[in-house]
């Protein structure tokens, strides 16, 4: 009587390699050539330089923001606000900003008029803050928080295109160098073996 066959034991799968020891072995082969190290130290140059860019541009952000926040502070001490009555409708400045006839009361009782900077919904006779300098003209209002953060992101993030913009050109500079530096090589060694190849062929 046939004894029946063995039932077949369910293949074990290979244990999967880790990132790292996929890359140690790549780092580690043979067909690696000097270039391909190169190239590796290029893309890590540019993480790293990408990476502290970044560190710099958010202080660079920081400093403006609180070099902002310093002069709005000096400025606020500098000025003086008043409130004012629009005896003319506002108008475009040109710059980004309505300007209007107003009037204020001088601190000796004394009605004074003049062009201020006012928000674009105010009408005539509306009651707008105006601030005025120590002669007592209208003057530009002090930035404000939110102005001064503003301008500190925009001038982080711009910075920080431009930091990112020139490390991507480095690199692709670099690549292109070590591009053709293998091609130089290919060349070299082509002349070296080409003849040997074709000669092995006629053998043949």
């Amino acid at each position: 009587m046939a004894t029946p066959a063995a039932a077949p034991r369910p293949s074990v799968p290979a244990p999967r390699r880790s990132r790292l020891a996929l890359a140690r072995a790549r780092h580690r082969s043979l067909l690696r050539r000097r270039t391909d190290r190169r190239r590796s130290a290029v893309v890590e140059l540019q993480v790293l330089a990408c990476l502290a860019a970044a560190a710099l541009c958010a202080l660079l952000g920081l400093s403006v923001y609180q070099h902002g926040q310093a002069h709005s502070l000096q400025q606020a001490r500098q000025l003086r606000p008043v409130q004012a009555r629009l005896v003319g409708a506002p108008y475009a400045s040109g710059v980004g900003g309505y300007l209007a006839q107003v009037s204020w009361t001088a601190p000796g009782g004394k009605a004074r008029q003049g062009v201020a900077a006012v928000p674009a919904a105010d009408q005539v006779g509306d009651r707008t803050p105006i601030w005025l300098d120590a002669s007592g003209d209208p003057a530009a209002a002090p930035a404000s928080s939110q102005d001064n953060a503003g301008t500190a992101v925009l001038t982080g993030l711009l910075t920080l295109v431009c930091a990112w913009s020139v490390v991507v050109a480095a690199g692709a500079v670099a690549r292109t160098r070590l591009d053709r530096s293998d091609e130089r090589a290919w060349a070299s060694e082509w002349q070296v073996y080409e003849p040997l190849w074709t000669r092995g062929a006629g053998d043949r």
